[in-house]
């Protein structure tokens, strides 16, 4: 098995190929047994139907994000390799790389590295909360 991709940006970012499985119900190619979303799911403006900042996303970041992506964690051990950069604990930060974080949570699906993981849908929800404007 190759290792995961990294969090370091490729020149185009583009994704990881599929590992080979395939949801047989729709025949969606799947990533760490989660659908590859790279088309947009909902187009930008759609209704949030509930999963907005602050009642979604927010508790999504801090379940599986913060633990390496936070500006608290100050070394390389701490952040498990995540760059200093890369942090999502406030709402500046997590929007100036949505398209990142689109690709690491629902295309390439390898983030994050460690359990808890988020669920398929999950992952599926912030894509769409991305891909509708991230209101």
């Amino acid at each position: 098995d190759a290792p995961p991709p990294s969090d370091t940006p490729t020149p185009d970012d583009t994704p990881a190929p599929s590992d080979g499985a395939t949801d047989a119900s729709a025949d969606v190619p799947l990533r760490n047994g989660c659908p590859i979303l790279t088309d947009p799911v909902d187009v930008v403006g759609a209704p949030p139907n509930g999963d907005t900042l602050a009642d979604f996303v927010r508790p999504f970041v801090q379940q599986y994000c913060l633990r390496c992506h936070s500006s608290a964690l100050m070394t390389p051990e701490d952040r498990h390799g995540a760059p200093m950069s890369f942090n999502w604990d406030t709402e500046a930060g997590i929007r100036m790389e949505l398209p990142r974080i689109r690709n690491a949570v629902g295309v390439a699906n390898y983030m994050p590295l460690n359990n808890p993981m988020p669920s398929c849908d999950e992952r599926r929800r912030l894509v769409r909360w991305i891909d509708i404007g991230a209101p």
